[in-house]
Order: structure tokens, then sequence, then C-alpha cells
């Protein structure tokens, strides 16, 4: 991957690769993703005892300064050989994140297991062995090897690493942000490319403890992650927030002023967003109102009617009965 120029801020991002070997016959499927990986990632030697060969998708968003690649799959492993690093050299770090499954990672130093919420980072001119042993799936933050470096000079920051990233709630947190960004800018590519990029080198930073420059975007990707994940619930304070991304309540009050905003009333956008979007579907399974209420996280349904209405104009009957009959 090379370094791109910087792109101006609000630059569109362009659309997502995609590719499957769902239809290529069961016996071409290894050759396929091979080629395939080649051309997009790096080359790479691939095996599988699997009869339905090797059965896997790849999803890649290549900006200007990083690259977002999801994979899922069956059982099967993945090798980079001196041989293919010679071949074609790419200047790379990356950041697995393996959202689903089992897998081993064998390299010079040794070999380490890893099991779903762990990550491993690693340099694409060392050799290395990635396995997994059942259906996986994956996200991949690269790095080109100028924008690593520009982060963490020492020799080590190279050496393949795994992080036992369920052991902080603060780490996991900054992982199921990240994976989060990456499939939603691959599912509606972002406005602001410049934007993503810099709170995604941040995240990268905090999930690989390195020391950030200044992460405040990066803590309020994985603050606002965090408040979208548990909206079903009624305490969304300023404290669980803070300790769920690993900051003081004042530093993460911070973080949110620093981009026009408040915790409650971003908490409370994300409840009534949320609520309109389940408000909006016609069919027959719909939650009634009262329900929509409580699966958003407000304990009275006549604080959600007033809020709704400050909001949008209408009670939430009002708005469902427009959206039906629209």
């Amino acid at each position: 991957m090379a370094t791109a120029s910087p792109t101006a801020p609000g630059a569109s991002a362009p659309a997502p690769l995609r590719f499957s070997t769902a239809h290529v016959p069961a016996a071409e499927r290894l050759a396929a993703w091979e080629e395939y990986n080649e051309r997009e990632l790096f080359g790479l030697r691939a095996s599988t005892h699997s009869q339905r060969g090797l059965l896997a998708t790849q999803t890649n968003l290549e900006l200007p300064r990083l690259r977002f690649t999801e994979i899922a799959g069956n059982d099967h492993v993945i090798e980079r050989t001196p041989r293919n690093i010679a071949s074609k050299p790419v200047d790379s770090v990356m950041l697995c994140l393996l959202l689903e499954g089992d897998a081993f990672f064998y390299h010079s130093d040794g070999c380490d297991t890893l099991t779903a919420g762990d990550a491993v980072i690693y340099d694409t001119e060392r050799p290395f062995m990635y396995g997994f042993s059942s259906a996986m799936r994956q996200v991949i933050l690269e790095l080109p090897r100028a924008v690593f470096q520009g982060r963490d000079s020492s020799e080590s920051a190279f050496r393949p690493r795994v992080l036992r990233l369920t052991d902080s709630a603060a780490a996991s947190n900054y992982a199921r942000a990240a994976a989060t960004a990456v499939r939603r800018a691959m599912e509606s590519p972002p406005d602001d490319v410049v934007a993503l990029e810099d709170s995604m080198l941040e995240l990268f930073g905090l999930i690989s403890g390195q020391s950030p420059h200044a992460a405040s975007t990066g803590y309020l990707l994985a603050a606002k992650d965090f408040v979208r994940r548990y909206l079903g619930e009624s305490d969304l304070s300023l404290s669980r927030i803070a300790r769920a991304v690993g900051l003081s309540e004042r530093h993460l009050a911070r973080v949110f002023a620093d981009a026009g905003l408040t915790v409650a009333t971003f908490v409370m956008e994300a409840r009534l967003a949320r609520a309109r979007e389940l408000l909006s579907v016609s069919s027959p399974s719909a939650m009634p109102v009262a329900g929509v209420a409580a699966s958003v996280g407000f304990v009275s349904p006549a604080h959600f009617s007033r809020a709704f209405k400050a909001r949008f104009g209408c009670s939430p009957s009002e708005f469902r009965g427009a959206s039906l009959a629209g």
C-alpha cells in the first residue's frame, strides 16, 4: 500500500471493493484467493482441509493513509513466505481484530493463539503463518510503514504481537469501536475521510498501547460507539461511559466539548434517533410505542413522548401514523 498525499478535509471515500470465492469452483478457490490478495493486499499462500475449499469473502476500502479490510471465511491458513515478500514487498503494518473464531499466529519469535476479541499486529515484511481452526471473521486496519513510524519508531514496534484486548474493558471498547467504524465505512463510505482516518489512527494507538499524541477523536469515537451499543439501558451516565473508555469524567466531558457536544445531549439524541428508526417500521411485528421507549432506555413512556415531541415536533404515535400513511 503506497502512502498517498494528504486529502483535503471533507473529501469523500471511494467505493469499497468486494470479492468472494462463493461463485468459484471449489477446486479453484485457493488459487482465486491468492490471486486476489496479491492484487489487493499482499502475496501469500493459502491452504485448507475443508472439502468445500476456501469459502471466503473480502471487502477492502482504500483511503489516502489507511486501508480497511473485512474478511469472513471457513477454516484455513495463510502464510507470507520469504518468497512472497521478495516478489512483492508491501511496506505496511497490520492490526487484525479477530471478531469470530479461534486462530494461531506463527512467527519468528514463537506461536501465539487468539480467540474472538483478541488482536494481532504484524509487519508484512516479516514471514508469518496465520491460521483459523473454524469459521472466522476479522477486520484489519492497515497502516503504511511511514505512517506507523510517525507514531512509534522503535524497532520493537515492528515485532509481531498478540493483544489480549478482553483483559481490559477500555481496550475491548476501543477495538469494538474500531471494528464498527470499519464496517460502517464499508457500508456507507464517509463524507469526511480525513476525520475518519484521524480517529482510526488514534484508536490504533489506544488499542496497541502506544502513547497517543492527542487521542480526543479516538476517545470520542469509542464513547459514541459504547453509547449506541447500550442504548437499551437507562444508565448511560457520564461516569459509566468514562469508565468504559478509560478516562476521568472531566476528561471525557472535555473530549465531547471539543466536538461541540455534551455527553447528556449526545445520549439523548442517540436514543431519539434510534426510536425514530424503530417507529418507522411498518411490519406487523413492529413494537408498540411503549416497547420502543423501553428499547432505547426510557424508563417512563411519558418522558419519552415529551422528549420525542420536543425534538421532532410530534408525538411518537403521530410520527408512526404519518410514517404508515406515507
